[in-house]
């Protein structure tokens, strides 16, 4: 009798630990059922300084939760989640181009999302729910103003300018194919003189350029530094940088000013997205979390206020053609067969 309770006590331990690890496992997976972990992974083309303060933003409202955000360049970001399809573990991402969301959603790995906070400005809305705008940011021309001086060049006022042969080794600017920062100026500038003329163009500007950077940053990184004395950046970069007393200058061509917006993007994995990921969606897309998850300095919300000092004559230039994934894969091409 003794042998019999003692093996039906090891045979109830056993089943108890085998139900406890089976929980433990459970736990574990990101966007399980409801007493599971809660965990979410994000993927961000937004800079690294920036990801902090937006998992602390996150954290501070989800205090006992997982919150993975990872930083990717932009193209890689998206490559990454066309590469892996439905199969991904990525459950949203942040601060991709339009063109990139655009991308995605035509290949089936977007879900819809209506804030139910917020309200978009029409001309970034997305009729589907699915891009869902977060920022607008422009491109200008970023000076380190000793440099200039010391190389004995005069500040640029116009992209015609920034072609003139005084000005050969001393410009970066961003790879259209790894940056959006780089495509909007290249989207931008093929629009200002057509597509024949754009190209001769930059044919002409890559003999002045220093680097290629990947990255949006790296035309200010290296303004900032003295490394470059021109930078063909994002405003809100420089005009932060003037404000800290740094020798930057943001200047705008007299053209206009390339642009897009960047998104938050809840990604269409096989598994339905758990109501954790939806309650992260709605807490970076309500006005509070725009504030944090966008560092811009023109908003995309009906109501919202933009910031930053801009000239009397600042203007926009025309970016028909922006958020178009097909034009972007053709032109893309055509950059890789002249400069890479």
């Amino acid at each position: 009798m003794r042998n019999r309770r003692r093996i039906h006590l090891v045979a109830a331990l056993l089943l108890a630990a085998v139900l406890f690890t089976g929980c433990s496992q459970n736990g574990d997976k990101p966007g399980g059922e409801p007493g599971d972990k809660q965990v979410i992974n994000m993927l961000s083309a937004n800079y690294e300084s920036q990801i902090v303060l937006q998992k602390a933003y996150l954290q501070n409202l989800f205090p006992d939760a997982e919150i993975n955000i990872t930083y990717m360049s932009s193209g890689k970001l998206s490559a990454r989640l066309l590469a892996e399809g439905r199969e991904t573990e990525v459950d949203i991402a942040l601060s991709l181009g339009s063109s990139h969301g655009n991308q995605l959603k035509e290949a089936g790995l977007l879900r819809a999302y209506t804030p139910p906070q917020t309200k978009f400005k029409a001309e970034y809305a997305d009729a589907d729910n699915m891009i869902l705008p977060n920022g607008v940011w422009c491109g200008a021309i970023l000076v380190n103003a000793a440099e200039l001086e010391k190389l004995g060049l005069p500040k640029p006022q116009s992209y015609a300018d920034l072609i003139d042969p005084m000005y050969r080794g001393h410009i970066v600017m961003s790879n259209p194919v790894s940056s959006s920062t780089g495509y909007f100026f290249l989207v931008g500038l093929l629009n200002l003189y057509g597509e024949e003329a754009g190209w001769a163009y930059f044919d002409k500007l890559s003999e002045n350029i220093m680097l290629f950077g990947e990255t949006g940053s790296v035309p200010s990184i290296m303004v900032e530094m003295g490394e470059c004395a021109i930078g063909l950046g994002m405003d809100y970069e420089g005009m932060l940088l003037e404000a800290a007393g740094k020798p930057v200058k943001t200047l705008f061509a007299v053209e206009g000013a390339p642009y897009d917006y960047d998104t938050t993007l809840l990604i269409n994995r096989n598994q339905e997205p758990s109501e954790f990921v939806l309650q992260v969606m709605e807490a970076i897309t309500s006005p509070e979390g725009n504030a944090v998850f966008k560092d811009y300095n023109k908003t995309v919300l009906e109501g919202g206020t933009d910031r930053g000092n801009y000239p009397a004559s600042f203007k926009l230039l025309d970016m028909e053609g922006i958020s178009d994934g097909d034009l972007k894969s053709r032109l893309l091409e055509q950059w890789k067969e002249r400069y890479e």
